[in-house]
């Protein structure tokens, strides 16, 4: 396994987070992850949700069981667009959120047709050109803290 010095070394961004998410998602499996690898794992989780559905699909998963979480993620690598996007998204709801993946799956059933659009509304301005490079952020965060990474 290459070490982070090896990894920051690559030229191609993609590059490092995939090497750097190969040695998170092994050391996921055997032992405890620090607060920068959980922050690298919850942006991973966000983007992975939004790239499969969007919103709807985020909510309807067990990712927007980690909204809390996920939002302070954003905040952390300083992709503060995202987190305030996510927090509107989150704010949506009409009645208590719940970390609940079954119990929040049957609020989104009975939700207005406008919060779904204010959804679909979001996943547009996620997706725009416009929006942050959380690719580079996240890299930049990686660099910061590259002590603990791939340890």
């Amino acid at each position: 396994m290459q070490n982070i010095e090896t990894i920051l070394k690559l030229e191609d961004e993609i590059a490092i987070i995939e090497a750097v998410g190969t040695h998170i998602w092994a050391k996921k499996e055997t032992g405890d992850l620090n607060h920068s690898e959980l922050t690298f794992v919850y942006v991973d989780i966000f983007e992975a949700a939004m790239n499969e559905g969007g919103l709807h699909y985020f909510f309807n998963t067990e990712s927007g069981d980690f909204a809390a979480e996920i939002i302070q993620a954003y905040k952390d690598i300083n992709a503060t667009k995202t987190a305030t996007l996510i927090t509107k998204a989150f704010q949506l709801f009409t009645v208590k959120y719940t970390a609940i993946t079954e119990d929040r799956k049957k609020v989104i059933e009975k939700l207005d047709e406008k919060i779904i659009s204010g959804w679909e509304d979001l996943d547009e301005i996620f997706f725009s050109e416009e929006e942050e490079d959380v690719v580079n952020l996240i890299v930049e965060y990686i660099k910061k803290n590259k002590n603990k990474f791939c340890n």
